[in-house]
């Protein structure tokens, strides 16, 4: 975004005091709008957001401070630089006010045009390395799991603070094709490439909207994340309809690499933090995700398979389903019991 293209929100009761900005910032290029009141302003900040606010503080009704806490509140809302207008000798308890209520700066009636253009810059700069850095995050999330996301998140709010690594309970979801590497034989690798990914995709989105979170993509493998009360409904629910979607009659003229089969497990895992200071990735282990993958492994294509453990969490009501028996996994000393989701 170039400074002088910015769209600029000024928020003032008094009409004069608007025509005066727009006088200034109009002819140097700005885009301007405006708002005569703080219930106005939030209006326009949600309807189209815009690069940076005028804000005047003492209004009727929601003064300036409010305003800003509101918009900082948002947390849908892009990162939006504030300057507060003011008429009145600054006092210390008003300067720290504004800027705990999420402000960035002051300029103070009558303006100085150019200390007012200069401000106004230097805020403009600012955003463009917020908006910069959530374009990165949000390529970023593209390419590594939303747990590893946050560890980094976290290491950059306070750089001594370690990753905690801890146990967890929760729904572990493993999603595999069935026959992958024969499928994969006969077609050239573009080809492949063009079909996993549509693939993966579809499963992505499901994943999402059953509120479960991608821990690995593996070549043709999902691993997914479910937590919560509902983790076990949220888990199967978001299986059946990956099974669902993927089986339609569209993808059948495409090939088997459609055909998934998936293994769902419960029950205790830890997070935790694996690597050296030069790559690091946080990641989860246990049991009950090589349980998770060995069911998987069992699935015929178009079946999901699911533990006890997975079936004492679910709403059983909500699903139809029927135990396979029990059956021995690599790596496990004793068998367990198997349930089949009818889909």
């Amino acid at each position: 975004m170039k400074h002088m293209d910015a769209k600029i929100l000024i928020v003032d009761d008094f009409s004069m005091n608007i025509s005066l900005l727009k006088e200034i910032l109009i002819p140097v290029g700005y885009t301007v709008d405006s708002a005569e009141s703080g219930e106005e302003a939030l209006d326009k900040v949600l309807t189209d957001p815009p690069d940076l606010i005028l804000l005047d503080v003492m209004m009727p009704k929601m003064n300036g401070y409010e305003v800003c806490r509101r918009i900082r509140g948002n947390k849908s809302l892009p990162y939006i630089p504030i300057i507060y207008i003011t008429a009145s000798e600054l006092q210390q308890e008003n300067v720290i006010e504004g800027l705990d209520a999420g402000g960035d700066d002051y300029v103070r009636k009558p303006f100085d045009i150019a200390e007012l253009l200069e401000r106004i810059i230097s805020c403009l700069r600012v955003k463009d390395l917020y908006d910069k850095l959530a374009k990165t995050k949000s390529e970023l999330s593209r390419y590594v799991s939303l747990s590893t996301l946050r560890m980094v998140e976290n290491k950059i709010r306070n750089i001594n603070a370690e990753p905690q690594d801890r146990d967890a309970y929760v729904t572990i979801l493993f999603s595999d094709i069935r026959g992958f590497t024969q499928i994969a034989e006969g077609m050239a690798p573009s080809d492949v490439f063009a079909k996993l990914n549509t693939n993966i995709r579809k499963q992505l989105k499901i994943v999402a909207k059953y509120q479960g979170i991608i821990e690995k993509l593996n070549g043709d493998e999902v691993m997914a994340i479910f937590d919560g009360p509902d983790m076990g409904d949220n888990a199967l629910g978001c299986a059946i309809e990956i099974i669902q979607d993927l089986s339609k009659t569209e993808h059948n003229t495409e090939s088997d690499i459609f055909h998934v089969g998936i293994g769902i497990n419960t029950g205790q895992i830890y997070l935790g933090s694996l690597g050296n200071e030069f790559f690091r990735d946080y990641t989860v282990i246990g049991n009950t995700v090589n349980i998770a993958a060995r069911l998987c492994g069992l699935a015929d294509k178009l079946q999901v398979l699911f533990t006890e453990n997975t079936l004492t969490s679910l709403s059983q009501e909500k699903f139809i389903f029927q135990s396979i028996g029990k059956k021995m996994l690599k790596g496990l000393s004793k068998p367990i019991e198997v349930f089949k989701a009818t889909l």
